[in-house]
């Protein structure tokens, strides 16, 4: 029975047979079909990761390849969900086809992977794989999402370089390569934003070989706050009031008939009203053990909403927040307290959380679930390899990661990846929705893949 419950649940999980004849026969057969359904998941999340390999990553670095990291960038330029400056490091190696010569192929693509992974491990994000890419043969870009100070990082990230990667080869090659970091704005062109780079590359060369060089452009004073004003800040607004939410549409293939919203957390700084968005103090709030009490907020602002609205609400919870038990027990009894609006409701954790926690995660599943409220994924396609275990979480949807999405009409590998992944998702009774649509005109595309819906400043 509670194997036959779990399946009507999405859930495909093995039991124990049972000692009787005829319900050991039926356990039998039941665990038979999910080990088959199971081993089938588990064969095309691999091949879904190849795929996603060949096409969005360098062969020889694994760092994301140009047109990956282009998507990246365009995503952290134009999404509220990470903050309104950033920083770009780039590295260019001074004399590539000279390194080819001088060291060999062999032993210079060991100087490119050396110099991919280092740079991974100077990502403080744990979705690192998108933030370090192969923009051309030499030369390398790290992004830094919500990091204003470009000095600072350059100077961290040249440190880290001179002291793990460049002594393996500096002897052979003096001048090795040149550093450099820009500061970003959101809604600034990607273009501007690589041009600024390649000046600051430019700085590095004329003070020497492996010399760096940073431009810091004036953040906004908001954003540079110590740590205990930020928990002053961060504490009074969760009980001052001063968080709210914008909701954005999550629309169906024909762009009028609505799926849910999308409740985006927003932060007042001040009585003049000037307003922060999730990518400017989550980061921070995480760092200070705030992130609780913030998802806490928004669930709160999510049900007052739907008690005065008709539709589906959408509300993420931070990474951080999904293994706190006490936040658990919270959110529980809260939901608790509204049974009609917990099936209005609905939860999503982006895909590295997922992954870190899983444990905690799929109890936080089978918890909302026992309530009536739907659960899903966010930015999820990064962690193929992984998918087989969706098979025994009964999520209701995925939303799929943006740098996956943008500029699909001109990707047939990555159009070939996402039919793929809506077949398997479409098989667990999964609906799939696109991230940062950037035209209504994909939508058509979008339908033909297997999409269930999108969303993105598109719509």
């Amino acid at each position: 029975m509670a194997q036959a419950q779990a399946i009507a649940q999405r859930r495909f999980i093995t039991v124990d047979e049972p000692r009787t004849p005829e319900l050991q026969a039926v356990a039998r057969a039941m665990n038979d079909m999910v080990r088959r359904l199971q081993t089938m998941f588990a064969e095309e999340a691999q091949r879904l990761e190849a795929l996603r390999q060949r096409v969005n990553h360098d062969p020889i670095t694994g760092a994301a390849n140009r047109d990956h990291f282009m998507a990246q960038l365009r995503e952290v330029l134009s999404s509220e969900e990470y903050g309104s400056h950033g920083t770009l490091v780039v590295v260019r190696l001074t004399y590539l086809n000279e390194l080819n010569a001088r060291l060999g192929r062999q032993r210079a693509d060991a100087l490119l992977q050396g110099l991919a992974k280092t740079l991974a491990a100077c990502c403080d994000s744990g979705d690192t794989e998108q933030r370090v890419g192969r923009l051309k043969g030499g030369e390398f870009g790290l992004l830094c999402p919500g990091e204003a100070n470009a000095d600072a990082r350059a100077r961290a990230v040249h440190e880290r370089l001179m002291r793990e990667w460049a002594p393996s080869w500096l002897a052979e090659v003096p001048d090795l390569f040149h550093l450099a970091a820009v500061n970003y704005t959101r809604h600034e062109p990607p273009g501007d934003v690589l041009a600024r780079a390649d000046q600051a590359l430019a700085q590095a060369q004329a003070r020497g070989p492996n010399h760096w060089y940073a431009t810091d452009q004036a953040a906004s004073p908001a954003l540079t706050l110590p740590a205990e004003r930020w928990r002053t800040l961060l504490t009074e607004a969760v009980q001052g009031g001063r968080l709210s939410l914008a909701f954005y549409p999550v629309v169906r293939n024909d762009a009028q008939r609505p799926l849910h919203q999308e409740g985006v957390i927003r932060l007042r700084m001040d009585a003049t009203g000037s307003m922060l968005s999730a990518g400017d103090f989550m980061p921070m709030a995480a760092n200070l053990n705030l992130t609780a009490p913030i998802d806490l907020g928004v669930v709160r602002l999510a049900i007052e909403h739907l008690r005065q609205v008709e539709g589906d609400v959408a509300v993420n919870l931070s990474a951080e927040t999904i293994a706190d038990f006490g936040f658990r027990n919270q959110l529980v009894q809260l939901l608790q307290q509204y049974p009609d609006l917990c099936r209005r409701l609905l939860f999503e954790v982006p895909e590295y959380g997922v992954y870190r926690q899983f444990d905690a995660f799929r109890d936080l599943v089978r918890s909302l679930k026992a309530l009536g409220c739907r659960v899903g994924i966010e930015h999820f396609g990064q962690r193929f390899a992984n998918s087989e275990q969706l098979a025994t979480l009964g999520l209701d949807y995925l939303k799929v990661h943006p740098s996956l999405v943008r500029g699909l009409r001109n990707n047939p590998g990555n159009q070939e990846l996402l039919r793929g992944l809506c077949s398997m998702a479409h098989a667990l009774g999964i609906t799939v929705i696109a991230l940062g649509v950037e035209s209504r005109d994909d939508l058509p595309l979008l339908a033909q893949l297997g999409f269930d819906g999108a969303t993105g400043p598109g719509i």
